[in-house]
Formats: C-alpha cells, structure tokens, sequence
C-alpha cells in the first residue's frame, strides 16, 4: 500500500509508538477502510505479512468479514446509537482468540450522538493493550469534542494533488529545500529576499509545501533513492543520508502548516514558522 495513512500508521505499529484509538479525516472513506483492513493484517499476522496474501486464515478472515474480533460499526439511521457501542462492549469483554488485537471500525464518526459518544469513553479513557480502534469521517470538526480529544488524528486526501502542481513551483521546492538544507544563509532572510517575491499567493504557499511534504515523504519512506531519482531530484540524494528523525519532524511540520494553511495562516508567518521550527 501506497498511502499515506498506512504508511504513518505502519510506521508507529514499528516503533512501538501505536496509539489505542485513532480519528482518520479522509475524502474516500471506503478507500480509507480498506487501507485500515491491509494494517490490521499486518499487525495480526501470524507469520511475515504481505500483500494480497492468499494463504493466511487470519487475512481470509478479515477479507471476508468473517472475524469476531473485528468490528464495523455504521449509523443506525441518521445517528450511531448507545446500543451499538454497548453491544461492541459486551463483545470485547474478553481477549482475541485468532488476533493479537480486538478491533473496531466506527464509519461515520461525525454521527456519534452524545449518548454514544459517552459510551464509548471507556475505550478511550481506559484503553486496554488489546484493544484497538478507529473513527472515519469527512470532516473531523463535526465530531464530539470528547472522541476527538482523545484520538490520534491522521489526515488523508486521495486528490492527485502532485499531478497538479506547477513546475515552477517544484523548482522553488527544491531550491529552498537545497537552501534549507546545505547553505550557511539566514532562511529568513532567504523567505523575505527570495520566497516572498515568488509566493504572493495563498494557493501557491500551499502547492510550495505539499511539493515539499512530497519530496521529504519519498525520502522517509524509501520511494526516493538513487536508482529511481529522476534528474530535477538528482542533487538531493545527500538527503537520503540524513537521520529519518530529522526527515519525519520535517514532515510533521509541513503537514501541520498546510493544515492551518486551510484556515487562516498567512503566507509569511507559514514560511518563517517552517524556517524556524526546523533550526530548532
């Protein structure tokens, strides 16, 4: 799998850093469920996961929502109601017997009314180690603030957002990256002489940064390395030598700054925070 939510989440469940309950703000909500199916069978698997794999009865299991220790839960008409999450309680009294984990999928997240919602603490408030959830929505602000205070939120957005990035604006990507990275400059003074010149936009600071998360990710992830660097990334193969913490702040911070590019950072205070927090 590809995506970027599978590849956070694989990468915590590596570390050891896997949270109880995660709140997933996704635009493909099926597409999202079956990314979760895929890490739910790597951290169950038995023997060495892989994909499409076609000999494991736990996979079989799941692939065919045949697994009592998995559990989807959907709205029962306009609301997720008590009931459901009381009956998904009462399941989950006692450990897995063909996983490692008892889980639970609640599909529309925003539809947990307080009631529910209220239930469902227990899980959240006094997480137990077998136990392992994840809330789906379009929208992570429509959702009680008591579920969502006590998630780890990823984001996922299936749009080609690359495909529809300007190749001017890759060209600054990688400038200020080479800036950034190597050069002996003030970066503030680079994004006031340089950047502020060339970004006026709003919509252009936001293409700048997910250019950069793209860049940073394929690095981190092992997408981008010396046998497949196309010439425009050539002269960053010295990232690949840099430590994958430094790598994996630097994409956090480039995810939270084009969060709050959505709302109302403006472009000056984005590029000085990213310059900022990364010489931290």
């Amino acid at each position: 799998m590809d995506s970027k939510i599978f590849h956070e989440l694989e990468h915590s469940y590596h570390e050891n850093k896997l949270a109880h309950a995660f709140l997933l703000e996704t635009n493909e909500k099926e597409k999202t469920y079956k990314e979760i199916l895929q890490f739910l069978k790597l951290i169950n698997c038995p023997n060495s996961f892989k994909e499409n794999c076609s000999t494991c009865n736990l996979c079989h299991l799941i692939d065919t929502n045949s697994l009592p220790s998995l559990i989807t839960i959907y709205p029962d008409g306009i609301n997720i109601k008590k009931e459901q999450i009381l009956e998904l309680k009462k399941s989950f009294q006692t450990k897995p017997i063909f996983s490692k984990y008892n889980m639970y999928i609640i599909m529309d997240a925003e539809k947990l009314n307080a009631s529910s919602a209220n239930t469902m603490l227990k899980f959240l408030e006094e997480p137990e180690d077998h136990i392992i959830g994840f809330f789906l929505t379009n929208n992570r602000e429509n959702v009680i603030e008591t579920i969502k205070s006590r998630c780890q939120i990823l984001l996922e957005n299936y749009e080609e957002i690359e495909d529809h990035i300007p190749e001017d604006i890759w060209t600054l990507a990688l400038d200020y990256i080479m800036e950034i990275e190597t050069a002996k400059t003030d970066a503030v003074l680079y994004n006031r002489d340089v950047l502020s010149l060339k970004i006026k936009e709003k919509n252009d600071c936001f293409f700048l940064f997910q250019a950069m998360l793209n860049i940073y990710r394929n690095v981190y992830f092992g997408i981008l390395n010396i046998e497949n660097l196309d010439e425009r990334f050539q002269f960053l193969s010295f990232l690949l030598k840099k430590d994958s913490k430094d790598i994996f702040k630097k994409i956090c911070l480039i995810v939270e700054i084009l969060d709050e590019l959505n709302y109302n950072l403006n472009i000056s205070l984005a590029l000085d925070r990213f310059v900022l927090e990364v010489g931290d």
